[in-house]
């Protein structure tokens, strides 16, 4: 009777940890896609068809050749199969995940706590952290939340099943973390560590060493998974690890300035963990490589070394609080710029990073809160008044943070204001004020970009915009060569300034650009466009329209585009005889006739056909043919000064032959 009240209080507790967790997210179903979501949502057309499942999941994500993530990204795609590009459904997911994360971590924590209700607190803080909010809010988080998913519940799969049930399920939930994003490669780790938690706070090398020959099948059967998902990975992309532009690899500098930014990652990750009431922010911005004279930088490092320091003491002290906020290190181990990520400018971590991480920390600092108290002889009244505290102030810092991830314009204005030395949220600003026709105001703010990074280019690129469309061309061809000379690979910068020098006539300068710096890089559909462009203006029609088919099939949205339009503009059949003429006065005459075929395909005008066609005929020294053509206008009752000029020029021709 009394263990069957225990469980329904408990089942009763998670109950309502839940309902509190999503009545604080439920204002996200309402919110819009900001940042990188576009690019899920818009960016590549085999994203939005069931047949092309395969081809787009076998592929890296468009923001690194090193991101292979397909079983999260078949998650997104399944939605805008089925919703287009509303996004209550994709926020609907990520709660909805969040929500069975909270349940795990709760699971767990009850666990830990050996039944009592005190393991739904982790479970509680888990769910309200600020620190989340980026994981929850931002629909591209689907991968760290997915991978998270997986991983809690091999932890979870690990004391709930027996025998060879047990082994396959947790190798199958590493797996399928795996397929969600790169990070849950520390799980292997991260479960000797769980499990030395759980021995009744053992850390003896002997105890190891039995726990290692105890668990070697589930070891084993870990070590499998691995082995199953670097298969997949190398099946798909060819390789396992690949190298990418310098350009979105973060610049670490010396050995030494490296460590002092392991100790800034570090120390931001934890300290958000602890105390995230001043510093939630979606770009966490640093001068990178970072200089040897910030004082900060070495207090960081201080931080970071009292962090591990502190650690280890907890491991002697109070070890399964210990072996669990180890454990949290380990889970932090792919993102702490050992190998330096791949972020944008100034960017050296993300606080989606803790989304599995988080996990362990809070279920470690609520065991070692306990164990302190008791061992302190606190009342457990007077702890669990505190945790209500820190509880609250949780609650309303993310309550208030959600909001700025409501659409565009709030998230960039936040942005800018909680991270002002970084240049994204000025810059994105700008481009989305662009986009909008409010080109003053994105002047404004793409001047503020310049001023805060001088050396970024999408400053110089969005005023570039900016002063093209309120009619300053050539400054904006500066600029844009500007963003290039300071971001050898700024695609959008070097198909910018082809675009414009095309427009200027120096055509094979901006084809040239576009095949060495735009062809073949994300966005793939860009270089074809300013390829079709760029053929247009050199009367090359024939390739123009393979160009923007091309750049049609790769559109997600075709609809009102550029290649649109230039397609539809090439359905004119004059367009083609006006370039058949330029190809005359060329004398290719080769090219000449294979833009008449592309008009006779158009349903040309009689006369101004024919004029083109006797005239080509009577170059390639073919008088008859142009006579005949010439003859059959005169006799429908065309006549004109140009087709009597040609017959008569015919006539002369097969006089004198």
């Amino acid at each position: 009777m009394f263990q069957k009240r225990t469980e329904w209080t408990l089942r009763l507790g998670l109950l309502a940890v839940l309902v509190l967790v999503g009545a604080l997210y439920a204002a996200t179903l309402g919110f819009g896609f900001v940042w990188d979501d576009d690019q899920i949502i818009y960016g590549r057309a085999d994203y939005r068809s069931p047949s092309r499942w395969l081809e787009a999941v076998r592929q890296p994500l468009d923001f690194s050749p090193n991101y292979f993530r397909p079983l999260a990204l078949s998650s997104l795609l399944v939605q805008i199969w089925l919703w287009g590009d509303k996004p209550a459904p994709f926020h609907a997911a990520n709660v909805l995940i969040h929500l069975l994360n909270t349940a795990l971590v709760s699971a767990l924590g009850v666990r830990l706590f050996r039944g009592r209700w005190y393991g739904l607190l982790a479970g509680a803080l888990y769910g309200i952290h600020p620190a989340l909010v980026e994981s929850v809010a931002f629909v591209s988080s689907r991968y760290d939340l997915m991978a998270t998913l997986f991983l809690l519940t091999a932890l979870w799969l690990e004391g709930r099943l027996r025998g060879a049930a047990r082994v396959a399920g947790v190798a199958t939930a590493f797996l399928l973390a795996l397929l969600c994003k790169e990070v849950a490669l520390t799980l292997p780790l991260v479960i000797v560590l769980w499990q030395l938690a759980q021995q009744e706070g053992s850390r003896s090398r002997a105890s190891l060493m039995r726990l290692l020959r105890q668990e070697r099948a589930l070891y084993g059967g870990l070590l499998l998974a691995l082995g199953v998902y670097l298969a997949i990975r190398y099946a798909a992309l060819g390789y396992l690890l690949t190298a990418v532009s310098s350009s979105v690899q973060i610049d670490i500098g010396t050995p030494l300035q490296h460590l002092l930014l392991v100790g800034r990652t570090l120390t931001t990750l934890v300290g958000l963990v602890v105390f995230p009431f001043f510093s939630i922010t979606a770009a966490h911005h640093s001068d990178l490589p970072i200089p040897l004279s910030d004082s900060w930088a070495w207090a960081q490092l201080a931080f970071a070394v009292a962090i591990v320091a502190g650690v280890v003491w907890s491991v002697r002290r109070y070890p399964q609080a210990g072996w669990l906020l180890t454990a949290g290190l380990v889970g932090l181990l792919p993102v702490l710029n050992l190998r330096p990520l791949e972020m944008a400018f100034g960017i050296f971590t993300a606080e989606r990073f803790l989304t599995f991480p988080l996990a362990l920390f809070l279920l470690g600092l609520t065991i070692g809160m306990f164990a302190s108290a008791s061992a302190a002889q606190t009342p457990v009244r007077r702890l669990l008044g505190a945790v209500a505290v820190w509880g609250v102030a949780l609650f309303i810092t993310t309550a208030y943070n959600l909001p700025n991830w409501r659409d565009s314009e709030s998230f960039w204005k936040w942005l800018a204001a909680a991270s002002p030395r970084s240049p994204i949220g000025y810059s994105n600003l700008s481009d989305l004020y662009n986009k909008q026709g409010r080109h003053t105001e994105a002047l404004e703010y793409a001047e503020k970009a310049i001023q805060v990074a001088p050396r970024s280019g999408m400053g110089y690129v969005n005023k570039g915009v900016a002063l093209l469309k309120l009619g300053n061309r050539n400054e904006a061809t500066a600029l844009f060569r500007r963003a290039t000379e300071l971001e050898p690979h700024n695609i959008i910068g070097w198909n910018n300034l082809a675009v414009m020098l095309s427009e200027q006539g120096a055509n094979d300068e901006a084809e040239r650009i576009i095949r060495e710096h735009v062809l073949g890089r994300p966005p793939q559909f860009m270089a074809h466009q300013a390829l079709g462009l760029i053929y247009s203006r050199k009367a090359r029609l024939d390739l123009a329209e393979a160009e923007f088919r091309k750049a049609y099939a790769l559109l997600p949205i075709a609809k009102g585009s550029v290649a649109e339009q230039g397609l539809h503009e090439l359905q004119r059949a004059d367009k083609w005889i006006a370039a058949a003429h330029y190809w005359m006065n060329e004398r290719n005459l080769e090219l000449a006739e294979r833009h008449l075929q592309g008009a006779v395909a158009r349903d040309p005008n009689k006369i101004e056909y024919g004029v083109a066609l006797s005239r080509l005929r009577i170059l390639q020294n073919r008088p008859a043919e142009a006579k005949q053509i010439l003859t059959e206008l005169v006799e429908s009752g065309y006549r004109t000064d140009t087709i009597e000029g040609l017959l008569k020029e015919a006539e002369q021709m097969l006089a004198q032959q």
